[in-house]
């Protein structure tokens, strides 16, 4: 039932002002979602029924679920968002007034729903979007010290080489420098 765009759902349940709250209790158990948004004809959101304001506005007062219209229990006017509101002013509207999900709307009209679900996974993708790249950094700068690392290896031992060669070429003087004082005496 949740299709996400950004980070928020587009799919979403609505019902009409006049629908019995029985009807939307059921719609909330069959796809397993905490509330159904109250809109007009045009889709426009009039409030917002969640499962808590079933429990407390209807249970609670012993109302008939079958004629207590959607209209007596949602909580109105709702708090929105826009569609192409920054997250964290989103978050923020959310906090400051206490609720969990809200009713996301472009002109005015109902286009998605946001929870705190939808913000934690949101939030969960971006920390492991974070963490690859971080891990992708890491990663690079290790391959760099090993390659820096082999660079000043070589390095060492191409020196070693160059002094193993004079050694070899003072030793070869050396030894040249012995036969040619062997053949002045033996000569």
């Amino acid at each position: 039932m949740t299709e996400e765009r950004n980070f928020y759902a587009t799919e979403i349940a609505t019902a009409p002002p006049d629908e019995p709250v029985a009807k939307l209790a059921d719609r909330m158990h069959e796809y397993a979602i905490g509330c159904v948004v109250i809109v007009d004809a045009d889709q426009r959101p009039l409030g917002v029924v969640t499962d808590r304001d079933l429990a407390c506005r209807v249970v609670a007062l012993a109302l008939d679920p079958e004629t207590t219209p959607a209209s007596a229990a949602m909580s109105a006017p709702p708090v929105l968002a826009q569609a192409d509101e920054p997250i964290e002013s989103v978050v923020e509207r959310m906090r400051s007034a206490r609720v969990r999900r809200i009713p996301v709307v472009s002109e005015g009209k109902l286009v998605g729903m946001v929870t705190t679900d939808d913000l934690v996974l949101h939030l969960g993708r971006e920390l492991e979007d974070l963490g690859q790249a971080a891990k992708h950094a890491v990663d690079e700068r290790r391959r760099q010290a090993r390659r820096e690392r082999r660079r000043e290896d070589a390095a060492v031992h191409v020196a070693d080489l160059h002094l193993q060669a004079a050694n070899h070429r003072a030793d070869r003087g050396a030894i040249r420098q012995v036969e040619v004082a062997g053949e002045r005496e033996n000569g």
